[in-house]
């Protein structure tokens, strides 16, 4: 079964040279922010409902159980048709692509539960 709604990942790192200063400084700054970008693909225009959906609920579960220390939450990424954008603190990154594949698989479970109803 393939699934409708599928993504990759389209970040510029932009990595400084390892030999300049600036290198050192990004590796070591907590407060250095990077935009994480997913570029979206699907076909039916009701994906993007479905994913909308899926960010309601866990946005609701956040809320709900709360947040662990420095955990970047729901809200904060930009959904369009076309892709995820998601300014968030380096040190987040990966939190964030996990919660970008959580969001896709919750999403594609939604949209095979709506075509089942409605099959």
């Amino acid at each position: 079964m393939t699934r409708p709604i599928r993504f990759r990942e389209t970040t510029d790192v932009g990595i400084p040279r390892s030999d300049s200063r600036e290198a050192l400084a990004a590796r070591y700054d907590p407060t250095r922010r990077i935009t994480l970008r997913f570029q979206l693909d699907f076909s039916d225009p009701d994906d993007l409902e479905a994913l909308r959906y899926a960010r309601r609920a866990m946005i609701r579960e956040e809320r709900l159980s709360g947040l662990e220390w420095d955990e970047p939450s729901m809200e904060d990424p930009t959904l369009t048709p076309t892709e995820i954008r998601w300014f968030a603190l380096a040190s987040q990154g990966a939190w964030c692509r996990e919660k970008v594949v959580e969001l896709i698989e919750r999403a594609n479970h939604a949209r095979e539960e709506l075509r089942n109803r409605d099959a």
